[in-house]
């Protein structure tokens, strides 16, 4: 596996260049490129988790339209296109969903959420399902990821995991290089990233449905793995200075949720590969992801002696009832390198 993974990383380094000057043709039309962005600060957009009910459908068009009024070189939408109970995971959905990410102007990728596939069984209740999740996870892969271009007005060129022998049906699995920084998005899910169990979390479907889907959570996971470990490796050669991780769920550091352990043992791996590529990358890192709904700015990564890993960031966008967004700043010259700020839509506040 170690040989196959660094002759994969080998050639994805060309990809990776050719990534670059693709996205550089982009970025003429709003300054310069990625490869010129290494020595100035620039600014990029995180949301996620919306829009969430009726309410929600109402204020989403305003924090598109607050992003598209910012300096952003591009945006992470970190999952989740609906709420839980909000009706089925019909083709509309998707297709509504790609119209709203195409009015922003500048690229958008856009990652899978658990609400778009992995709960359209129906787990929150009647009128939330009727589709098979693996299904709809295909076809969210069809809608949003057909080649490997980024959504959005202007697209950006990123390098898909499916380039990659064995790894195929991975295409929402993507990374590419803007500055000083690798960004890698990761199909990592909340609802325990599919690893379902009997009578937990609204858990109801026969066993042979449970194991088909825990077949399907630790087949992706290996992928989510490979394609972490590879993409360290590619921005530690490159010298870079930070790599940012984004994924839907919200892992549950420390235990932080009170959960039992078949609530989230879904991330019994994918974690512990985190923290070993943290630790051993010399610059910065940072963790986006939604599912929980609340901004939060912490570091909740330690060392085995419990200190707190300084280098590492994490990073909760809103979602739900909040339709705001954050900014993340990297300025090469700071050596925190990453700087987070929550951006609140004004017209979206006590609105309600």
């Amino acid at each position: 596996m170690r040989r196959a993974a660094i002759a994969a990383a080998a050639t994805a380094t060309a990809a990776l260049t050719v990534g670059a000057g693709s996205a550089n043709a982009a970025n003429e039309r709003h300054g310069d490129g990625p490869d010129n962005a290494k020595g100035r600060p620039y600014t990029v957009g995180l949301f996620g988790d919306m829009p969430y009910g009726p309410q929600g459908r109402v204020e989403y068009p305003r924090l598109l339209a607050d992003m598209n009024k910012s300096d952003i070189e591009f945006s992470i939408f970190d999952g989740d296109l609906k709420a839980g109970g909000d009706g089925t995971c019909d083709d509309a959905l998707y297709s509504t969903s790609l119209a709203s990410f195409n009015t922003l102007k500048r690229p958008v990728v856009v990652l899978p959420g658990d609400n778009d596939w992995t709960d359209c069984w129906g787990r929150y209740g009647a009128g939330t399902g009727g589709f098979d999740a693996l299904e709809r996870l295909d076809h969210e892969r069809q809608v949003f990821y057909p080649t490997d271009q980024t959504l959005g007005r202007h697209t950006m060129t990123v390098q898909r995991e499916s380039s990659e022998p064995g790894y195929e049906k991975y295409r929402e699995n993507v990374r590419w290089v803007y500055g000083p920084v690798m960004y890698i998005g990761l199909n990592v899910q909340g609802s325990n990233d599919n690893l379902p169990h009997a009578g937990v979390d609204g858990e109801n479907r026969p066993d042979s449905e449970i194991a088909r889907m825990t077949a399907e959570h630790q087949e992706r996971e290996q992928a989510n793995i490979h394609w972490l470990s590879e993409s360290y490796a590619l921005a530690a050669k490159q010298g870079l200075k930070g790599v940012m991780v984004a994924w839907q769920a919200d892992p549950n550091f420390n235990n932080e949720q009170k959960l039992q352990p078949a609530q989230y043992d879904g991330y019994n791996e994918i974690l512990p590969e985190l923290r070993r590529q943290v630790l051993a990358f010399p610059g910065q890192s940072a963790l986006v992801h939604g599912d929980s709904h609340y901004f939060k700015l912490d570091k909740p990564m330690k060392y085995d002696n419990g200190q707190v890993v300084a280098k590492f960031t994490r990073v909760e966008t809103f979602g739900d009832g909040n339709t705001h967004w954050v900014s993340a700043t990297v300025d090469p010259r700071d050596p925190n390198l990453f700087e987070f700020t929550p951006k609140i839509v004004a017209a979206n506040v006590a609105d309600r």
